[in-house]
């Protein structure tokens, strides 16, 4: 998470008056309190409201954005959050860890502007852990172009 961190922060950097603007409104709506930091509790709140994917709501999703273990989300850390959502980055639907390198996604259950069936490299070797209902010569990985 760390690499993805330096990611969004150089596309934050990067970015017009206008993309960072969206950034700072997104952490003020987070960070409920105001302290400057988001608890799990505004973490959970927030994301619950935002509909984004279950596997994102969760303790240990929390707990691997907080990459200093301070038990709160500082800026850079929201910012991770902001372009794992903003990127589309999936969560594998095997094993539910965030997928930060290659993947697979199921062709057959892809469909525009919606979450398609992704699986992490490990799950997709593994075929004890693969029980998706399409067999797996409807994946393709995350670097094919159609």
């Amino acid at each position: 998470m760390e690499a993805l961190s330096k990611v969004a922060l150089a596309y934050y950097n990067s970015g017009t008056d206008e993309e960072r603007r969206l950034f700072n409104l997104f952490f003020l709506s987070m960070d409920q309190d105001g302290n400057g930091r988001v608890s799990y509790r505004e973490y959970s709140d927030f994301m619950s409201l935002e509909a984004h994917d279950d596997n994102m709501r969760t303790r240990d999703f929390f707990n691997q954005l907080d990459i200093d273990r301070s038990g709160g989300l500082d800026f850079k850390e929201v910012l991770t959050l902001y372009y794992i959502l903003k990127s589309g980055r999936p969560i594998c639907g095997q094993c539910k860890i965030f997928i930060t390198n290659e993947y697979f996604t199921c062709m057959s259950c892809f469909e525009p502007q919606t979450a398609a069936y992704s699986i992490c490299l490990e799950c997709f070797c593994d075929k004890g852990r693969h029980d998706h209902n399409h067999g797996r010569s409807h994946f393709v990985d995350n670097f094919f172009v159609a």
